[in-house]
């Protein structure tokens, strides 16, 4: 069988093209950095406009006041029912408060609504601002005949929904509405009385129809007001979220993002890659995206090309089992180099090595230090340079700390000193069940008074420790299991107990919280039985819950208090073996 010198060609290329691409599965690509390869990252920007006596924008999101209503029907299935049905604008509020308020502002029907309740729909674009976004939201319940009679007699009623947390807000209601009766036909209908002037006002002052706020960091709050002509409203308090733009590469006409943090405000346009990283595509001439504020608000997020981007054929990758996540300081990386292109070091990178490695490069990061950090490689391509870079975090695997214990009703004082140590690769075992999920603890308790009536015993308790959730000690949330080794010692005895326990650590993200204390941390030991000569214990439990305040922002060193409970039983018993509270305090360091 003859086989042409181009049939040849074409399949040796496809093979090297197919196999090429299948290494590549195997790989983790590095990240041409946004703001590092020829792209503008401008300010993130509050973004209003009053369009007419009743319709106004934020964003990317079109809010038309007489869509904001609600109508009346008799129930079908159910008698002396009627079914209400409430529609707004679903660009800003697809769930929260939903509220009915009389003439006087008191609520007369309250409902509570989530996203998947609720019913969406297109809306109808503005004429000439076909891309702001109309979608519309309908929630449907029942509500008792006797409240609709009241209604009827009501000169007025307002319909509101609206959306609060800590340091957010949206409050968007409906002009005067009223029901009307004709021929036994319920209807409800817009009052049309005492028209107002619409306008809008930022931060309590009035201001022009159309605007932009910048916002450079999250602290810097926007308070907004819109009211039309009808008496409708929307209020807004927010803040801009964090993002991080990973990754930006040209693609004919368009440029492909790849970013952490705040989301894109459209979710149909945005590719999600993990639980924490998406994609977008926007094209090159008018790189626009609208993100999420807090509250879910869109801020306009705005790039300037400024020069030549990278290209997926410059991107170099290393081994898709690379380390991201470590307690060490150092991590070795082998580096596959781009099909076009030539890499070079970071010559402002003193802590790395980078050495050819056969047909790879050898990457040696050294002194990578505690939290997140980005280490830099150069690709020299087409006559530009272009900067990729690799995320590495490093967590603190030590942590001690010593504190005061008060019980009550006892009244014995104790002192606690104890350890932590969480390991990277349990028994040396590169592999997911043992990888940042094991730790070991110990803990020794000194009573310092005597109460005569009270057992006089120092407690040292050995923990080994399994997370269910792979991760950093007071970096990731986690609940876990505790294998737990006590020893009771007394004046001239001892015993040994063994026990199973389990713990909770999360992270406090609410403010309200958040003020006093960074970690809240519930933990239980249960003890089954002791051996010991002199005396043993029959059983024993003990319940704590602590919370962990850094003492100044991204601070190692915590505040560590809190409360717990604990009851110990002796054989032969002590003349008191009473329930126990404990009060505690003290300090907690990691590193």
């Amino acid at each position: 069988m003859k086989i042409s010198l181009l049939t040849a060609l074409t399949l040796l290329l496809a093979h090297s093209s197919f196999a090429q691409a299948q290494s590549r599965t195997d790989l983790k690509p590095l990240n041409f950095q946004a703001d590092k390869n020829g792209l503008d990252v401008l300010p993130q920007r509050f973004e209003y406009s009053l369009w007419d006596e009743d319709r106004f924008s934020i964003g990317d999101v079109l809010i038309d006041s007489r869509q904001v209503t609600f109508d009346l029907a008799p129930s079908k299935d159910k008698k002396n029912q009627y079914v209400i049905r409430f529609t707004w604008p679903a660009g800003l509020l697809r769930e929260g408060q939903l509220t009915i308020k009389n003439n006087s502002g008191k609520a007369i029907m309250a409902s509570e609504v989530d996203k998947n309740v609720l019913k969406f729909s297109r809306g109808t674009p503005m004429e000439g601002r076909e891309n702001l976004r109309s979608d519309m939201a309908s929630f449907t319940t029942t509500i008792d005949s006797k409240m609709v009679d009241d209604m009827k007699y009501l000169p007025f009623m307002t319909f509101c929904i609206y959306r609060a947390t800590e340091g957010t807000r949206l409050y968007l209601c409906s002009k005067e509405l009223y029901i009307s009766s004709t021929q036994g036909q319920l209807a409800v209908k817009p009052r049309n009385l005492n028209k107002k002037v619409a306008h809008v006002e930022i931060n309590g002052a009035t201001v022009g129809n159309q605007g932009i706020i910048y916002l450079n960091d999250r602290t810097e709050a926007v308070n907004f007001r819109g009211q039309t002509q009808s008496g409708s409203f929307l209020e807004i308090e927010t803040r801009r979220n964090d993002v991080d733009f990973k990754d930006v590469v040209e693609s004919g006409d368009n440029l492909i993002l790849t970013a952490s943090g705040a989301e894109p405000a459209d979710e149909k346009k945005v590719k999600k890659i993990s639980a924490t990283e998406w994609q977008v595509t926007l094209p090159k001439e008018r790189p626009v995206v609208y993100l999420k504020g807090e509250g879910d608000i869109p801020m306009r997020q705005e790039f300037n090309v400024k020069g030549t981007l990278p290209q997926e054929k410059f991107r170099p990758y290393v081994g898709a089992k690379s380390q991201t996540k470590t307690y060490a300081s150092s991590v070795t990386l082998q580096v596959t180099p781009p099909q076009a292109g030539t890499l070079r070091a970071d010559s402002t990178d003193s802590d790395a090595r980078f050495e050819p490695n056969g047909s790879n490069y050898r990457w040696a990061l050294t002194g990578i230090p505690s939290g997140e950090a980005r280490r830099y490689l150069n690709v020299d391509a087409e006559g530009q340079n272009f900067v990729v870079g690799y995320d590495t975090e490093r967590g603190a695997p030590y942590a001690v700390y010593l504190s005061g214990n008060y019980q009550f009703p006892s009244g014995l004082i104790s002192a606690n000193i104890g350890a932590q140590w969480w390991i990277e690769n349990f028994l040396f075992m590169n592999s997911s069940w043992s990888r940042f999920h094991w730790g070991l603890a110990i803990d020794h308790q000194q009573h310092l008074t005597d109460k005569d009536d009270y057992a006089k015993v120092d407690l040292t308790t050995v923990e080994l420790l399994w997370r269910a959730n792979a991760g950093f000690n007071m970096v990731d949330d986690t609940w876990g299991l505790i294998l737990p080794l006590q020893n009771v010692k007394g004046d001239s005895s001892s015993a040994m107990m063994f026990g199973l326990g389990a713990f909770w650590q999360k992270q406090m993200q609410k403010r309200n919280w958040a003020r006093f204390m960074n970690w809240s941390e519930v933990k239980l030991h249960y003890f089954f039985g002791s051996s010991g000569d002199d005396f043993k214990v029959k059983s024993a439990y003990h319940l704590e819950g602590n919370g962990y305040k850094r003492f100044k922002e991204k601070s190692n060193w915590y505040l560590k208090y809190g409360l717990g409970l604990e009851q110990y039983k002796y054989d032969p018993a002590a003349p008191k073996e009473d329930l126990e509270f404990d009060v505690n305090a003290g300090i907690y360091w990691q590193f």
